[in-house]
């Protein structure tokens, strides 16, 4: 299933990330990580997307990467795939993604969300075997097309506000140019 933006769609995307988490959950407690050599690289692919979903799961999540970094040390795992779970577990913790892997909405285009060292990136991206950021996040919109804000509605005057959503741990002041209400949303990642 792809995202589209509608509630419907974000409802069965949340419905399938769930038990996807609870059937990796189960594959993890029997066998460890299913790494290359338990279920081939295509395998191992598939189970580090699935704990790359399981947000709302974050210290399954972090388990995983524990996992899948002892599973990388030990050739038997896919160095980019550590690399993405990396930045998704340190940007839900609320810290600074490593590789850049992570993306938001801003302005129109694609940005990476909170990024340490942004002059090295394509250093760090490069060791993984990632293309540079910018052509990273080209991609990104020659794929999915130009980026829009999200619309809400005013909770003083009932006019529609555009704004660009705030990024997971991150927070943005919006306010209504017909009536100057101000309110600020805070997105945040559940048990992190």
């Amino acid at each position: 299933m792809r995202f589209t933006g509608n509630p419907r769609s974000n409802f069965l995307m949340t419905i399938i990330d769930d038990d996807n988490a609870a059937w990796l959950r189960k594959v993890v407690d029997a066998v460890g990580w299913p790494g290359n050599s338990v279920v081939g690289e295509e395998g191992a692919h598939a189970a580090w997307l699935l704990a790359q979903h399981a947000d709302r799961y974050p210290s399954f999540q972090r388990r995983c990467l524990k996992l899948l970094e002892q599973a990388v040390a030990q050739g038997d795992a896919s160095p980019a795939d550590l690399a993405c779970l990396t930045d998704r577990a340190l940007l839900a913790k609320g810290k600074q993604q490593v590789y850049g892997t992570q993306m938001t909405a801003r302005d129109g285009r694609f940005v990476a969300c909170r990024l340490r060292d942004s002059e090295t990136v394509d250093d760090r991206r490069a060791s993984v075997g990632f293309e540079p950021l910018e052509s990273y996040l080209q991609r990104a919109l020659d794929q999915y097309g130009v980026p829009a804000p999200a619309r809400m509605l005013c909770q003083s005057c009932s006019r529609e506000i555009e704004i660009w959503l705030p990024e997971g741990g991150g927070r943005v002041t919006c306010k209504c140019p017909s009536c100057g209400f101000t309110a600020t949303l805070r997105a945040y990642f559940p048990g992190a």
